[in-house]
């Protein structure tokens, strides 16, 4: 009798929540959104962005605030999302190009996450990846990478500051000197400025909003692009295909092409797995609107990020399926090179 007294007044309690809509579910809520970086770096500002104008376009209005969580390259925010967040659609993050980390390292006890079961909300951008590097160093242009050591700062296993040169030094044959375990973006940055190290890899869009000084005053040179195809502003400067070909690397070119897979999924959004149904739908509809709406794009531009060419969340989805599909023969290349 006491249990049947105690689960009908648990019944009791749950009840107004049992046939609750979304709009009621998110009214008067404070979500957050989770950075996998320090403040002042790309991921701040994409993730800041968007928590400004998320929240208009969910049904409820909710507000929402944001949090840094950075850790090993996206490592320590992706396993906390997958295992420790809430799964009621209240917090989502930038989450970086972790995806092919489980994939690359399976047995490691690091990676506690899968990244099929996130629920993916979107991808606020394209990423173009480049590499720079400080006007002084010994290195200048993209040829130079074969001959002469060039150290670039990295912040995690798991992020493509540290994978890009360990694999290229692997199937190219440059001579890259990894410095890693710096928090984020802006201690990179300063680790550059103070003759740490010669460079790094990062993306165009976040350069021109955290360092356009640097751009502006020559202060750094762009050695090569990570990327598949020359961005439209910067058509000088070879892709790292290219310079593939250039030097009798042709083979090493579908190896590269996996590596590059995680920048097809630009800039993405995720939530834990598992969230209820109607409101993963509800945070992809009002994702969906967002990257269209005349107030956020003009608020992304003036801060010197590049809105364009957004993901859904079944885009990103669907990419995550192509990564996953690759032979394993090439997957089993790169994870060696990035022992």
């Amino acid at each position: 009798m006491k249990r049947f007294a105690l689960a009908l007044a648990l019944l009791m309690l749950a009840g107004p929540a049992l046939g609750q809509s979304v709009e009621q579910f998110y009214r008067g809520k404070t979500m957050t959104i989770l950075i996998a970086g320090t403040p002042g770096g790309g991921f701040d500002s994409y993730s800041r962005l968007l928590a400004q104008h998320l929240p208009r376009f969910l049904p409820g209005n909710p507000t929402m605030v944001a949090r840094n969580m950075a850790g090993a390259g996206g490592l320590t925010l992706a396993n906390h999302l997958f295992a420790n967040e809430v799964r009621d659609g209240t917090v989502i993050a930038y989450v970086g190009p972790i995806a092919m980390q489980p994939l690359l390292d399976p047995d490691s006890a690091q990676n506690k996450f899968d990244p099929t079961k996130f629920t993916w909300i979107g991808s606020m951008a394209a990423s173009q990846n480049l590499l720079i590097a400080w006007h002084t160093a010994p290195v200048q242009k993209a040829d130079d990478l074969f001959t002469t050591q060039m150290i670039v700062a990295g912040t995690g296993a798991a992020s493509n500051t540290d994978f890009y040169p360990k694999v290229i030094n692997d199937v190219l044959g440059t001579k890259f000197k990894l410095l890693t375990g710096f928090p984020g973006t802006r201690e990179t940055l300063k680790a550059i400025e103070q003759g740490e190290a010669h460079g790094r890899f990062t993306s165009w869009d976040s350069l021109k909003s955290t360092s356009r000084q640097w751009i502006d005053t020559k202060q750094i040179n762009i050695i090569m692009q990570n990327a598949t195809v020359r961005h439209p502003e910067l058509p000088d400067i070879p892709t790292v295909l290219e310079l593939a070909e250039a030097h009798g690397k042709k083979d090493a070119i579908p190896t590269l092409k996996f590596l590059l897979a995680s920048d097809k999924m630009g800039r993405p959004i995720a939530a834990p797995p598992g969230i209820p149904a109607d409101r993963a739908k509800a945070l992809r509809d009002a994702f969906a609107k967002m990257v269209v709406d005349k107030d956020y794009l003009a608020d992304a531009r003036k801060e010197r990020l590049e809105p364009d060419l957004p993901l859904n969340g079944e885009q990103v989805e669907e990419t995550i399926r192509e990564i996953y599909k690759t032979p394993k023969d090439i997957v089993a290349k790169v994870a060696a090179a990035m022992k």
